[in-house]
């Protein structure tokens, strides 16, 4: 399940409630397509969305009696909602470029029906001109499909062939995996798989970043000692793999940075910049974060982070030095 998926279902599911009186539980997790496990902690989300100064009376009260889901929305949100035409554009572009929201994009696409022919000429002819601009994966079956093949390989114990984008070196690349569970972590789906050509090393493989998927005739039988409860954990990377690196900040960033990696150990210096320990296992990864800081950041330290880091520094030196 992406973030996007779930913010679909949480924009979902109160105007839904709401418009019927009470849905049951069960419709509410066949409508959207999640357990309803799932449904339960959306509703515990969804219990703390409301108004300034977010006081009870200010909230989303959502809640479960006899397995059925009711919400009573504060006066001020349950008045019928009324949009100038520059709120009602922004709001179509949004929509579309949520996508599908998870699903929904048939109960979507109904109430932009609605709104669209509200607006004045203008604004239709820019909301129709920018939409179809916008292509999104969203708009494709093959995530559901991709999903679909790796749930039978699972199912099946078989290999697979997938397409996986890769952050760290910024290129598509083709592994041979043997998947073994899906994970969601923080609204974010993953793969656990086995990479065969890494010595069959585990992995995790966010879902949506797989552009294909092919199941292969090969099986192969998982290992005996597989911990799954070992992934319960608030972050998911922990950074406790990989070569150590240190980083200089200085004291203009220092705030950002100790916020980013809060759990890092750092040493602040009489400048009041910092020096913060790092693990990584991907120089390319260091690199596309450090970088952005410019001068205001400097690997120190290992030797060969440092070099890797100064040899992208001196080629866009040489890039940027030629018009000059």
């Amino acid at each position: 399940m992406s973030l996007t998926e779930r913010v679909g279902r949480l924009l979902f599911i109160v105007p839904y409630v709401a418009h019927r009186g009470g849905v049951p539980l069960k419709e509410l997790a066949e409508k959207t397509g999640v357990p309803p496990s799932q449904i339960e902690a959306d509703l515990d989300l969804l219990a703390m969305v409301g108004q300034p100064p977010l006081t009870p009376d200010h909230l989303i009260d959502l809640y479960v009696e006899d397995d059925i889901v009711y919400v009573d929305l504060d006066q001020s949100l349950s008045r019928p909602l009324t949009l100038t035409h520059e709120e009602a554009r922004a709001l179509l572009l949004g929509a579309k470029l949520v996508g599908s929201l998870g699903g929904l994009g048939a109960e979507l696409e109904a109430v932009l029906n609605k709104i669209l022919p509200l607006l004045n000429p203008v604004d239709q002819e820019v909301v129709r001109s920018l939409t179809d601009r916008i292509g999104m994966w969203q708009d494709s079956d093959a995530s559901r499909e991709s999903v679909a093949e790796l749930r039978r390989a699972l199912a099946e114990l078989r290999e697979v062939e997938v397409q996986y984008y890769s952050v760290s070196s910024d290129r598509q690349k083709r592994y041979h995996l043997q998947p073994l569970a899906f994970l969601t972590h923080t609204g974010i789906e993953y793969l656990l798989a086995l990479d065969v050509d890494a010595g069959r090393q585990e992995k995790l493989f966010r879902l949506d970043r797989m552009a294909e998927v092919q199941g292969l005739a090969s099986t192969f039988t998982p290992p005996a000692d597989l911990d799954l409860e070992r992934f319960r954990r608030e972050r998911l990377y922990a950074g406790d793999t990989g070569s150590g690196v240190t980083v200089r900040f200085s004291s203009e960033v220092a705030d950002q940075v100790r916020e980013r990696f809060s759990d890092a150990p750092c040493e602040v210096e009489r400048s009041g910049g910092i020096e913060v320990q790092l693990n990584t296992s991907s120089p390319a990864w260091l690199a596309r974060w450090v970088l952005p800081f410019g001068t205001s950041a400097e690997v120190l330290a290992p030797e060969e982070q440092r070099r890797f880091v100064a040899s992208l520094c001196r080629e866009a030196a040489e890039v940027y030095g030629r018009d000059l």
